[in-house]
């Protein structure tokens, strides 16, 4: 039976990483009371809907263990400060993606500092919204816990199961250090997703009708809400900015190579560039793995995606990722599952399994992404 240091939660804030809160929580332990709350009251009960899937109607929560600030970055003070006077028993942590000055200005703020602990998930969509909410939204994702001189040991305590019961991994950094982290790994990337956007403009609809997945896969964060995101840019605005001077540095590198005809100068750029892709972690925060893509051709008819899931479960593949590539009128697709890589005597097996049952199957060993 799960030991926890939190038997109830109210979760302030009914977006998408508040109601994400709310089902991560109740898909690990359902024992565990939430209530979720919003000024907007059409969004908390949708989310309270979603959450209690069992029907339960919780009106409000009198003393709640725990207490999850999911709100804009404008009004993350004040709501911290508001619920930590309020309920003085309950260990309140926010989730503000921008720290700065925050837990001295809780200090500050409050007599109960020692109640507050700042937690960052390092997960989120593109999209908002109760309605957006996923209950696997923090599995295996990493959580910045804001190192502090004032927090007790019981509230470290109870945010550290928090993230686990979240299924995160928390690691903790002072918030300068944090405010630089994200500005490179979260906030440029948004930059450079919605600068790509902007480009578009001189493309024409007919033009854009024969982009591929890249250009979908780097505009994606494009979709992002503008309103929450100049928010956050400017919050850390000098972070942010001296990341994208290197970008830019290294966008002009690129465009003098390019513009002199330095093609070993540009195929070293693109090589260095591949080596730091393949930096990037994989799960939990560990290493990256290796992972064997299965390649296989179908034929244009229904239930052959569903045979393909099937013939890996009959045969103990545990499936990382798929995709679908199918052109119109064409009567053959590609499905692309990526599985963990293994020794070269289990690729045999694996492709015998499956040429065995009538499919084409061609490997290719690749980097987690």
């Amino acid at each position: 039976m799960r030991q926890s240091s939190f038997n109830s939660i109210k979760i302030v804030g009914s977006g998408l990483i508040g109601t994400s809160i709310g089902l991560a929580i109740r898909s690990a332990d359902s024992n565990v009371q939430i209530f979720m709350q919003d000024l907007d009251k059409n969004a908390q009960a949708l989310a309270q809907s979603l959450v209690n899937q069992d029907g339960e109607s919780i009106q409000s929560l009198t003393k709640p263990d725990l207490i999850v600030v999911a709100v804009p970055i404008q009004s993350n003070v004040k709501t911290v400060i508001e619920n930590l006077e309020s309920n003085p028993e309950s260990i309140v942590v926010d989730l503000a993606s921008v720290k700065s000055n925050l837990q001295n200005e809780v200090a500050e703020l409050s007599a109960v500092r020692a109640n507050f602990v700042s937690l960052h998930p390092m997960a989120g969509r593109e999209v908002g919204g109760a309605q957006s909410a996923r209950a696997d939204l923090f599995v295996n994702r990493a959580w910045i816990g804001i190192k502090s001189a004032y927090a007790s040991d019981r509230a470290k305590k109870v945010a550290q199961d928090f993230v686990t019961l979240c299924g995160g991994t928390l690691y903790w950094r002072d918030s300068k250090s944090h405010d630089e982290i994200v500005a490179l790994v979260s906030h440029l990337p948004q930059l450079l997703s919605s600068s790509m956007a902007s480009t578009l403009d001189s493309a024409s609809d007919e033009d854009l009708a024969l982009s591929g997945s890249g250009l979908t896969d780097l505009t994606r964060l494009a979709n992002s809400d503008a309103k929450l995101w100049s928010e956050i840019l400017s919050e850390n605005a000098k972070f942010v900015t001296s990341k994208l001077e290197i970008l830019i540095k290294n966008l002009m590198k690129f465009q003098a190579a390019l513009s002199l005809g330095k093609s070993d100068e540009i195929e070293k750029m693109l090589s260095d560039a591949r080596k730091q892709r393949q930096r990037i972690p994989g799960k939990h925060g560990a290493k990256p793995r290796a992972y064997l893509n299965l390649h296989i051709v179908i034929k244009d008819e229904p239930g052959q995606l569903a045979k393909i899931i099937q013939e890996c479960a009959d045969g103990n593949l545990n499936i990382e990722d798929i995709s679908i590539e199918h052109s119109p009128d064409q009567s053959t697709g590609l499905v692309t599952i990526s599985i963990l890589d293994r020794a070269e005597s289990e690729r045999i097996k694996v492709a015998q399994r499956f040429k065995e049952h009538g499919w084409q199957v061609y490997f290719e060993s690749a980097k987690e992404r």
